[in-house]
């Protein structure tokens, strides 16, 4: 697996940063996530009849204090195994810094895989009903890019806290098959992503659990020399207040990454 490969499916597939167009914050008290809140996924590789584990991941939620106002930490940490560190030794960690209703605030992926060491951080500006993104990217402590971006959208996500935030959609009330269009930005980039509900079904997990979930399936559409290339994922959260992420899976030009949920600490 290539640097790239790993980069957009170790943190649990979260190449669904997003925008909900019409979905209005949730409430505080009704978020799905417990204060201090860990949750633990095994990755695995599989290509065919070969299944191996590739990396493990931790989910944490908890309190903190950002410009003098109470806020939420989200820090999805993921490093390989020892197997796969022998092809691409990998220590990775997201934080979103959001407000208490998920408004992102700060976001920070801090990058060590190989020999490559780099920090890309979004630093976010609501004026007058607009929405600026500060985005800076350091390599090996050097600042190479500096930029700001304004985006013409009323909500916008980041990696780490949309993922939150699905979990505090009200899924049981979507219609099989609705699609939600969502905008992903990532630095200077924004994309365009569907997001299908699929229904209810059960998944068994490797350690012969079996959860009742909502599937969600994520698409993204992008121009690749003047063809439409589409890209899809799966994702399962349990079908109850919790809404844990259960399973997630995205395929890779050889074979499919898929996490796993392990339990709550």
């Amino acid at each position: 697996m290539t640097r790239k490969s790993i980069q957009h499916t170790i943190f649990p597939l979260l190449f669904f940063v997003l925008f909900f167009s019409g979905v209005n914050n949730v409430e505080a008290q009704n978020l799905p996530f417990s204060k201090g809140e860990r949750l633990k996924y095994n990755i695995y590789y599989q290509w065919g009849i070969i299944w191996k584990k590739a990396a493990e991941a931790t989910l944490t939620a908890q309190e903190t204090t950002y410009r003098s106002n109470k806020a939420y930490q989200l820090r999805l940490s993921a490093r390989t195994t020892p197997f796969f560190d022998n092809f691409l030794h990998v220590r990775d960690t997201l934080i979103s810094i959001t407000s208490l209703d998920l408004l992102p605030l700060y976001y920070a992926k801090i990058t060590h895989e190989g020999s490559y060491n780099g920090v890309e951080d979004l630093a976010y500006s609501y004026d007058s009903g607009k929405i600026s993104t500060r985005a800076r990217t350091f390599r090996d402590k050097e600042l190479r890019v500096d930029s700001t971006f304004v985006h013409n959208v009323s909500s916008i996500f980041d990696m780490l806290s949309v993922f939150y935030h699905i979990r505090s959609m009200d899924i049981a009330r979507m219609n099989k098959n609705q699609v939600t269009p969502l905008t992903i930005v990532s630095g200077s980039k924004t994309f365009k992503i569907k997001v299908v509900y699929s229904g209810v079904t059960s998944i068994e997990t490797p350690d012969d659990k079996t959860y009742e979930t909502y599937k969600i399936t994520i698409v993204l559409e992008s121009l690749k020399k003047n063809k439409v290339v589409k890209e899809e994922m799966q994702f399962w959260m349990s079908k109850d207040e919790q809404k844990l992420p259960i399973l997630l899976s995205a395929k890779l030009p050889l074979g499919t990454l898929k996490a796993y949920f392990q339990g709550v600490e």
